[in-house]
């Protein structure tokens, strides 16, 4: 494969992103470079979006490290974490499309996105005792609320898989199509910005302090949406937030 060819496409919708992991010759599995290309591409549609969609090409969302290009791991993994980080930290909901497999970190990639929209070919494998590599507790614990204490544990230690109707069963994922996530993210999108950030902030109290997570409350209950937002209901319209 050409290294430098690119291989994210973002496409804007409205007041929404896609952004489209496009390295199906490889299953959309995250190597170094294409790690920070998608930092990039958040980083970007959280700035100019008020949502953005996160799918993959081909037939998979993403098989997890491309440990043949980063044969010895490299800044791979710190790299990750970061992306994973920024996802949770953008002021923007993210909604995963999982069109079909999330494996390793692209299951650690669709469990930090807001909402999980499963497709029916889609299954998630965290066989990190298969590859002995570390796991951050952070990972494990966002994945004992996702799917479970007992189903996170059979997971992380015995290396099972989680059907596409079992992601659902367990409150992991909402089921639906393409079309569905895009229907979601407009939803989203359609919010109270201020709002929307003090929410996904409060659901990463360890990437927030006490006094950032009370500051964006403060900006909601202090903003001219929430002034909108009544005189939307006085008005029976739908409300016009601007985020301030």
């Amino acid at each position: 494969m050409d290294a430098t060819r690119s291989v994210i496409k973002t496409e804007t919708r409205g007041e929404v992103t896609l952004i489209t992991l496009d390295r199906h010759e490889k299953r959309n599995a995250l190597s170094t470079s294409l790690t920070r290309s998608l930092i990039d591409a958040i980083t970007t549609a959280s700035e100019t979006s008020r949502a953005i969609v996160l799918t993959g090409t081909g037939t998979a969302f993403c098989s997890g490290a491309d440990l043949d290009e980063d044969k010895q791991g490299g800044d791979f993994f710190e790299v990750l974490t970061d992306l994973l980080n920024l996802v949770r930290r953008v002021p923007v909901p993210v909604i995963a499309y999982v069109n079909g497999p999330a494996i390793g970190a692209g299951m650690m990639l669709a469990m930090v996105c807001d909402i999980r929209v499963a497709a029916e070919p889609a299954v998630f494998g965290l066989p990190v005792g298969d590859m002995a590599i570390g796991v951050e507790g952070e990972i494990v614990q966002l994945l004992a609320t996702l799917v479970g204490g007992g189903r996170a544990r059979s997971m992380l230690l015995a290396g099972t898989s989680l059907a596409s109707e079992d992601s659902v069963a367990c409150g992991m994922c909402v089921p639906g199509e393409f079309s569905d996530a895009l229907a979601l993210a407009s939803r989203c999108a359609a919010k109270a910005p201020l709002t929307l950030r003090n929410v996904k902030a409060e659901f990463a109290p360890d990437l927030f302090s006490v006094e950032e997570r009370d500051s964006f409350r403060a900006a909601a209950y202090a903003s001219e949406d929430i002034v909108e937002g009544a005189r939307a209901r006085r008005e029976k319209r739908a409300p016009r937030f601007v985020g301030r």
